[in-house]
């Protein structure tokens, strides 16, 4: 069956995704393959087809019902990571289902754990907990990505540690002890050279690169820090020149690669991108060693069929659709020069990566042109060198060369050319893949352009105005949006009162929201006051996208946590009182509290604004209190048809008084899921429940948002609330 591998993989993965979803693309690609391969294959690739439905069934039942861990969890000395008194690892059960959890440690145990080299065991009493996926539009799913990565479902809580340390006697259990001593290597190097050994060599990106992320993605090269095929192939080519050199027989160290090649999946995090370089250069060793006359296509098949019925959701993951993508299209493009090479594999993954990122800047190509021969011949083995003797004279001037290198790339990213292109569906994308090819085989460019411009009038209509309350946990962030992007207007970030995130909501929630919907500013972003639960995560978000105007109070103004803000990339600040009027397009927002500046305390120096959005009129009422309510809300006989309630829902406000005086439609609350504070309160709900009143709540709902017209409107949540519709 050489020669006809492609047709059975295409098979299997369109049998996968018509039960997985999305259904049409599945019975789209499944019945091409059929088509397709009915005579190359003299039938069998039913067979095929009737496997990929299979494993997409199996896949399925065990999403809904995925296995739970039991016994000790085995952890390697490689998935531990130590912050202060806190672990956090990933393991096995004894039941063999793929796991992890949080540990609290003292610190005798911190030092212990910085110190493995073998595998321990770690026994824990809590029972587990799912892994808690997105609760927004357009967040990262994390739970969708561990399942399709490692099939877990579940974490252990957090408890204290007690762990049992084992010998390393096992072969892979000697492999994460050399990779945990090359760890530990690297790290003694200077931090821009261990930054980058970790990144290329490791494909390890923690902490230490977090100041230039958001740098590479939007240059469109982050790929280069995912170990993957391009790093793979250099490294065997690397290996084979210097077995040459040696005089080695080259069919002896073909015979190395077959053996000592499986072990990188150790060495190195195994990604999608590194799991099908690995197992592809193993099949063109195995097959030229045994004569299998097979060809790389058919190579590059069989690891795919091999990868989906392993991991049969590895084409859900961004890293999968890249590596299997560009690699299949690499394997049919005649030869072409590094130029044409970068610019035709820029255009058949850019649906791909504005389906994941939402954005693409027009010197991908160019970067990619200039710095992918640079990682890889230059870059790369200069870092070996620098591991492999971490004395020598070369590591000073690398430190230097990659810390202009990087001040360079940064100058870069900040060049004119990201578009912000906005969402685009699964189907639209893949239609965008096939537009694509069909353009590189035959010259259509017209229908790519024809695609480019009804997938960005797709993400991009936004006929009514929309009102939207993240879930950022504890805390508050709405967006409200006047029809057809005509004007955007933020109220509050949400923010962690005790400690801080790596990637807080403000920017994996917030700023990947405004992307999606092809929002390149915020025109106002307003930080109601002080309160770290509102404005917390402010400057995470100003330092990130671009604010035209921050409005604030007197007396907020110049608190540390707001003047962070302001330092961001904000045009122009404003502080206001009541009166004062905000606009989001063709709508009006007063302020009618607070009058004056004189508040003792931060929840009465709270902005509340009032207007009128889409078929009725809101009040965003921040952390009023009911004190607020009393003396400036009451007075004013406001009209009001939907409320977002004040302070999460506390029962100090949101008074039976107040609620008298409106017919509302509705009612919104922002609160944190399992908060602490027992928010909202049963005071506060019962006061609804009372006037009447359907209230959300985002604890249950996760994000909502009300899209509006003139006169009619449509409230959404996120997940599915059984609450809701009992209010």
């Amino acid at each position: 069956m050489s020669g006809r591998w492609w047709v059975a993989a295409a098979a299997v993965g369109g049998g996968i995704t018509t039960v997985l979803g999305p259904h049409i693309v599945g019975l789209i690609v499944l019945g091409w393959a059929v088509w397709q391969g009915w005579t190359l294959t003299k039938g069998g690739v039913v067979i095929f087809a009737l496997v990929g439905l299979g494993l997409g069934w199996h896949e399925a039942q065990l999403r809904a019902a995925p296995p739970v861990p039991r016994g000790a969890i085995v952890v390697m000395p490689s998935a531990w990571q130590v912050t202060g008194t806190l672990a956090t690892y990933t393991g096995q059960a004894a039941n063999g289902v793929a796991t992890g959890g949080q540990v609290t440690v003292t610190e005798a145990q911190a030092r212990q754990l910085s110190q493995l080299t073998t595998p321990v065991t770690v026994s824990w009493q809590k029972p587990p907990q799912r892994v808690a996926g997105a609760r927004n539009l357009y967040e990262f799913d994390f739970a969708q990505y561990a399942w399709a990565q490692l099939h877990q479902a579940y974490t252990v809580p957090r408890q204290p540690l007690h762990m049992q340390v084992l010998p390393a006697v096992s072969l892979p259990a000697r492999l994460y002890r050399w990779r945990v001593l090359l760890q530990r290597r690297i790290a003694t190097l200077p931090p821009y050279v261990a930054r980058y050994a970790k990144g290329l060599l490791l494909g390890q990106l923690d902490q230490d690169f977090d100041p230039v992320r958001t740098t590479f993605i939007n240059l469109g090269i982050f790929h280069l820090f995912s170990v993957s095929g391009l790093h793979l192939f250099a490294l065997v080519a690397a290996l084979l020149w210097l077995t040459d050199r040696l005089r080695i027989p080259h069919e002896i160290a073909e015979w190395g690669l077959v053996f000592s090649l499986p072990a990188l999946l150790i060495l190195i995090p195994s990604g999608a991108g590194l799991i099908r370089s690995v197992w592809m250069r193993w099949g063109l060793s195995v097959n030229a060693r045994l004569g299998l006359n097979l060809t790389g296509l058919d190579v590059f098949s069989l690891v795919l069929i091999g990868n989906l019925a392993w991991r049969p959701m590895v084409l859900y993951t961004f890293g999968g659709q890249l590596t299997y993508l560009l690699t299949g299209v690499l394997l049919l493009l005649p030869r072409v020069s590094a130029w044409g090479l970068s610019w035709r594999l820029l255009v058949v993954s850019l649906p791909v990566v504005i389906a994941h990122t939402f954005r693409f800047h027009l010197l991908t190509g160019v970067f990619n042109w200039l710095l992918v021969p640079l990682f890889e011949v230059g870059l790369m083995p200069l870092l070996v060198l620098a591991v492999l003797w971490p004395d020598s004279a070369l590591v000073p001037w690398l430190e230097l060369l990659l810390r202009g290198g990087e001040a360079g790339l940064t100058t870069l990213g900040n060049l004119p050319g990201q578009v912000v292109f906005g969402a685009i569906s699964t189907p639209l994308a893949a239609s965008g893949v096939v537009v694509a090819i069909l353009a590189l085989a035959h010259g259509r460019w017209r229908y790519v352009g024809l695609w480019l411009v009804l997938a960005y009038g797709s993400a991009n209509w936004h006929p009514e105005a929309r009102v939207s309350l993240f879930d950022v946990g504890q805390g508050d962030a709405i967006l409200i949006e006047a029809p057809n992007k005509q004007g955007t207007l933020l109220i509050d970030t949400g923010g962690r009162i005790f400690g801080t995130s790596r990637q807080p909501p403000a920017t994996r929630v917030i700023v990947n929201y405004l992307y999606a919907r092809g929002y390149t500013h915020l025109d106002t972003l307003v930080l109601t006051h002080a309160d770290a639960d509102h404005v917390g995560d402010a400057a995470a978000l100003t330092r990130q996208f671009p604010v035209q105007l921050l409005v604030t109070t007197p007396l907020a103004a110049d608190h540390p946590l707001i003047q962070a803000a302001k330092a961001g990339r904000v045009t122009t600040s404003r502080a206001v009182l009541g009166g004062a009027t905000l606009s989001v397009g063709p709508i009006a927002l007063q302020v009618v509290a607070p009058k004056a500046a004189t508040a003792v305390e931060k929840n009465a120096d709270s902005l509340v604004l009032y207007g009128k959005i889409g078929d009725g009129r809101w009040l965003f009422t921040g952390d009023a209190d009911a004190g607020v309510e009393t003396r400036e809300l009451i007075p004013q006989h406001l009209a009001v048809d939907y409320l977002k309630v004040a302070h999460h829902g506390s029962r100090t406000a949101t008074t039976p008084d107040l609620i008298a005086q409106w017919q509302l439609r509705a009612a919104f609350i922002s609160a944190g899921s399992g908060n602490r504070y027992g928010h909202p309160h049963p005071e506060t709900l019962q006061t609804l429940a009372s006037a009447g009143v359907p209230w959300w709540v985002t604890a249950d709902s996760g994000m909502l948002w009300v899209d509006s017209l003139l006169t009619t409107h449509r409230i959404n949540y996120f997940l599915k609330d059984t609450n809701h519709a009992d209010h």
